[in-house]
């Protein structure tokens, strides 16, 4: 089992990546919390299986609320949900909430725990890569809330409430990878090549030597995988643990990702989505001289070779989608910001040059 530790100060906690670590979870719960009963959320497409192995591993009381964890699913009433949930099994203030399944479980979980009773402690025990190197980490929880798109149909802004709660402990079991679905695992790695551009070129070729192994599913390759990827994410998340400076730059890309997720007509999952915008973050960057065209097109190149999309499903009007991006949590007294790509990493852009910007998104499939 690897162990990384995140250094912040009385909220420091430990990320276990390891195999076989499900059968653990109430050991290793006792060591931490050492509560008299816990309660789960879970991802109900995994309940009866990792959720009941986690459960059945605490030799306390458990509690349980299941949730459809879809992005539409991600809002205020599912956060009621496991308030009421949580109530009608007298949860109290000493009852720590552990959630089992990928980021929306997480997220939503998370900003529960942060709020019932002014915030209870909280697991996080991540079942998709997206979850384990990047969702689970850093203690941001949060859901979407309805906007109104230009033809006055409401769609879900991305993360647009939420606070910042760091867990307890992070538990990744790389077995459980085995039995996730294609598409979703290929999804975890559109945040592994994000981490590995940001200054971590070792990363990116270890991935594109190891992509039939991770695709395979070995096991050893992916406890490396994730291990790695943790630590990047951490390293960011120590220096700043509120997003003020730093951290943001994990948000590479996502501006224009947070803005073509929430379309029902481009069905994307949140991963393909930030490859896409990783895509468009490079071109405007390809275009102000700040990023050379042959990195981009090896992102390219790896984003196609592992399964991820580069261009919209389905051709959009660019005036919609600069529309809909000043929504974004990113951007400040109105003023829309980006987070592109550098030589070395990256950097936010606040003076946002709307020519650039359309290029961007016509880069990616996006229309006049």
């Amino acid at each position: 089992m690897n162990t990384v530790n995140v250094n912040l100060g009385e909220r420091s906690y430990a990320i276990c990546i390891g195999s076989g670590l499900l059968s653990r979870i109430g050991s290793m719960l006792d060591e931490i919390v050492n509560a008299t009963s816990y309660f789960f959320v879970l991802d109900e497409n995994i309940e009866l299986t990792y959720g009941k192995k986690a459960m059945d591993s605490c030799s306390v009381e458990t509690f349980a609320c299941v949730l459809q964890a879809i992005e539409k699913n991600k809002t205020a009433q599912s956060l009621g949900d496991i308030w009421s949930a949580m109530l009608t099994d007298e949860c109290d203030r000493g009852v720590p909430v552990v959630t089992v399944g990928g980021g929306i479980v997480g997220d939503v979980g998370g900003f529960a725990a942060a709020t019932f009773m002014r915030g209870v402690p909280y697991v996080q025990v991540p079942t998709t890569l997206l979850a384990m190197v990047d969702a689970s980490i850093g203690g941001k929880t949060g859901i979407n809330l309805p906007v109104q798109r230009r033809d006055d149909e409401d769609i879900l802004g991305k993360n647009l409430a939420g606070a910042f709660w760091q867990p307890k402990l992070v538990v990744v079991d790389v077995d459980v990878l085995q039995t996730l679905d294609d598409r979703q695992l290929v999804c975890g790695l559109a945040e592994c090549i994000k981490h590995a551009m940001l200054g971590n070129k070792e990363l990116l070729s270890w991935i594109e030597k190891n992509v039939e192994l991770i695709l395979a599913r070995d096991n050893e390759t992916l406890i490396e995988l994730v291990t790695r990827c943790v630590k990047i994410k951490v390293e960011v998340v120590e220096k700043d643990e509120r997003e003020a400076g730093c951290r943001a730059l994990l948000n590479l890309g996502h501006t224009f990702a947070h803005t073509i997720e929430p379309l029902p007509e481009q069905g994307l999952y949140h991963g393909e989505a930030v490859s896409i915008g990783i895509c468009a973050a490079m071109s405007y960057a390809e275009a102000i001289g700040t990023f050379d065209a042959d990195r981009a097109d090896q992102i390219r190149n790896l984003f196609g070779t592992v399964g991820l999309p580069t261009r919209l499903p389905l051709p959009i009007a660019i005036e919609e989608l600069v529309s809909s991006m000043k929504t974004d949590k990113k951007t400040v007294d109105s003023t829309l910001r980006l987070v592109l790509p550098t030589a070395d990493g990256a950097e936010i852009v606040s003076e946002v040059d709307s020519s650039m910007l359309s290029l961007a998104w016509a880069s990616v499939g996006a229309t006049i």
